[in-house]
């Protein structure tokens, strides 16, 4: 899923959707079957792994210093005229 969105530049929630659709179809033609519960899963997948990526994504302590630098020089404000 993110070697795919890496490689693509597509968003992480479209190629898990995706990902979710090909399967729930793979699985009705080998004769599963799919209910409510199993489409709205494979929509919902996608979103849910997007909004929760970051809060458990990995970054190394250069990536994180990086992070903050950049966003103190973003907040901070030019000294006021006179």
């Amino acid at each position: 899923m993110t070697g795919a969105s890496a490689a693509t530049g597509l968003s992480i929630r479209l190629i898990r959707t995706l990902i979710e659709i090909t399967v729930l179809g793979v699985g009705r033609l080998l004769g599963g079957s799919v209910g409510v519960g199993t489409v709205l899963y494979a929509l919902a997948v996608g979103p849910t792994t997007q909004f929760f990526m970051p809060w458990f994504a990995y970054r190394s302590a250069a990536e994180r210093a990086a992070t903050e630098t950049r966003s103190e020089r973003a907040t901070r404000t030019a000294p006021l005229k006179a």
